[in-house]
């Protein structure tokens, strides 16, 4: 058997990339804000309390969008494609860092988060306590049903999300 090759979903990278842009406008509009405010502090009296709101604004908001930055410049690279070799009954991920391979007898339990019908997210831990999360992957509902058909019936766990 040839092994089955699992790939994110463009539509979702668009929705991630998207919600990360969005972010970012809005953290850069609070830095600039910020950077207002601190300039409207320092033209009158010297109070230092008053200075500590902008400061502490201009340091997280860019903190936080220089991590955006850097999430949209990995961009697609962070969506590892997953594959599942069925003779060897062993999951594959193709990272940046190399290649990661997770045997079915090295995972302790499959929470599979179900809503709308459909299969939303898949987290694996296994026996070294790692977890892995698949989100947003296109056949996603047949990955969970070929761990499923391999693994012990109380290992996989189903939950349903609520919106």
């Amino acid at each position: 058997m040839t092994a089955q090759v699992f790939h994110v979903s463009p539509s979702y990278m668009r929705r991630q990339q998207a919600r990360q842009f969005t972010w970012l406008l809005a953290m850069l509009g609070l830095v600039a804000f910020s950077l207002y405010y601190l300039a409207q502090s320092l033209g009158g009296p010297l109070v230092i309390a008053e200075l500590l709101v902008p400061v502490l604004g201009v340091l997280a908001c860019s903190a936080y969008a220089a991590k955006l930055v850097m999430q949209l410049r990995v961009g697609k690279r962070a969506y590892p494609d997953v594959s599942w070799d069925p003779a060897q009954e062993v999951l594959s991920l193709q990272q940046p860092e190399g290649l990661v391979r997770m045997a079915v007898a090295e995972i302790l339990s499959a929470r599979v988060q179900v809503g709308l019908g459909r299969v939303l997210a898949l987290t694996l831990t296994t026996d070294n306590g790692e977890q892995l999360r698949l989100e947003g992957y296109e056949a996603l509902d047949e990955l969970v049903e070929l761990l499923e058909s391999r693994m012990p019936e109380g290992q996989v766990v189903r939950t349903r999300l609520r919106y």
